[in-house]
């Protein structure tokens, strides 16, 4: 397999890390869908990523779709579980975390030139979900199952995405459930081989 998509996207770090965290071995393009837009079209006609490029040739694009796809692979230790209270929770997670990516991206991205009240909605819903994620990460919560499953490595990646991209909204102190769980695993290799160096 060959993952299309540089780790400063946090849709594309994501499918690493879950690749990472179950073993699985896989080849890495680092394309920047907005600054390489003609390579990544050629994977995805809208040129986002990232793109999952199996071995008999077929293309997976949107890493919610890609984790499915992985999931479908690991079944002994699943990414996401196969019960459905259990499923329906980590794919709620997950969307929470991949929400926080979306608003900390258009904040980054956008924040100065929109209207206060835009970027304060922005903020609002950032914290809103990490505090949703805040929640589920203590003791015992769902983001603490063993192994790690796709909603725990989408609110990790979400925290260091928000540090890399937001650090000014300095959001760690509401949420220490949530920072200590991503500083347990900052060092493991699914966070520490996909941190974006740039």
């Amino acid at each position: 397999m060959k993952l299309i998509g540089t780790y400063l996207s946090p849709y594309a770090r994501r499918v690493a890390a879950a690749l990472i965290s179950r073993g699985m071995p896989f080849e890495h393009e680092a394309v920047n869908g907005y600054r390489e837009f003609e390579i990544a079209s050629r994977y995805n006609p809208v040129a986002k990523v990232p793109s999952l490029v199996l071995d008999d040739g077929e293309v997976l694009i949107d890493s919610t779709a890609i984790l499915d796809y992985l999931n479908e692979l690991t079944p002994s230790t699943p990414l996401i579980p196969a019960g459905s209270r259990a499923r329906r929770t980590t794919l709620k997670l997950a969307a929470i975390g991949y929400g926080v990516y979306e608003q900390a991206a258009s904040l980054s991205f956008r924040g100065r030139e929109v209207p206060e009240t835009e970027a304060r909605r922005w903020k609002a819903q950032i914290l809103g979900g990490l505090r949703a994620l805040d929640e589920a990460a203590r003791d015992g919560g769902p983001l603490r199952a063993t192994p790690m499953d796709a909603a725990a490595i989408t609110a990790i990646v979400a925290v260091e995405y928000l540090a890399r991209t937001n650090p000014d909204l300095d959001a760690l102190p509401a949420i220490p459930a949530l920072a200590a769980l991503a500083a347990e695993y900052r060092d493991a290799p699914p966070f520490a081989l996909t941190r974006a160096t740039a």
